[in-house]
């Protein structure tokens, strides 16, 4: 497969600058802040200090996916995911399915890139994690599916599944364009969070490098 050529982490920053000055102009929301992982954390250590020092609030929770290098600037774009990280957000989206997204920027060049800047979520779509609830096990051995998104639809392979995917700044809206006063029966809590992250160390009998792994890309929007 060819090398990325905008790397994972270069769109989750672009990215969530973009959806973090969005979501701090929402009144009640001027305090909102992003948790990304940090590469130590992905690597090796920092899951327990994250629980600890996990801030109460509300969270809105984002699985970020590179997309494949080839063919560049051209829809579908291709992403991969994998049924172990899938089923690990699929437990956190049970209690709050609107706040548990996959986002798949279509942005595989530089090129395309500065051309959108500095509106990147002009094409960039979210896929509600809960909408791949039922999603079979891949029968590959690498456990991974393919998606193909086609503004407004995602296929996903390898056992077909035809998904709807919105904007950015659709879903925001939707979400945010409620009001602060709503937004508890809609996000993740504090609690909650914390408990799924809990779990999800626990289950990897506390390896911490496992556990780092499976939440690379998984950012957070803290509303308190």
């Amino acid at each position: 497969m060819p090398r990325l050529r905008v790397s994972e982490k270069t769109l989750e920053l672009n990215i969530c600058a973009e959806v973090l000055h969005f979501i701090r102009q929402i009144p009640g929301c001027s305090g909102a802040f992003w948790i990304g992982m940090k590469q130590d954390q992905e690597a090796r250590l920092g899951i327990d200090e994250l629980i600890h020092n996990l801030p109460t609030g509300m969270h809105l929770a984002l699985q970020f996916k590179a997309p494949r290098s080839e063919p560049p600037n051209q829809i579908p774009y291709r992403f991969t995911i994998n049924d172990r990280q899938n089923n690990n957000l699929l437990r956190l989206a049970t209690s709050r399915p609107e706040a548990v997204y996959y986002i798949f920027p279509h942005y595989n060049t530089f090129i395309k890139m500065r051309s959108d800047s500095p509106t990147l979520v002009r094409d960039t779509w979210l896929l509600k994690v809960n909408d791949l609830r039922g999603l079979p096990n891949s029968v590959n051995r690498l456990g991974t599916h393919v998606v193909e998104t086609e503004p407004p639809a995602a296929l996903v392979h390898s056992e077909l599944m035809n998904r709807k995917i919105v904007n950015v700044s659709e879903t925001l809206e939707n979400i945010f364009g409620k009001g602060y006063a709503v937004l508890k029966g809609t996000l993740i809590s504090h609690t909650l969070l914390k408990e799924w992250l809990g779990a999800l160390i626990y289950e990897a009998e506390g390896n911490k490098r496992a556990i780092g792994q499976r939440l690379r890309g998984f950012s957070t929007f803290c509303v308190s």
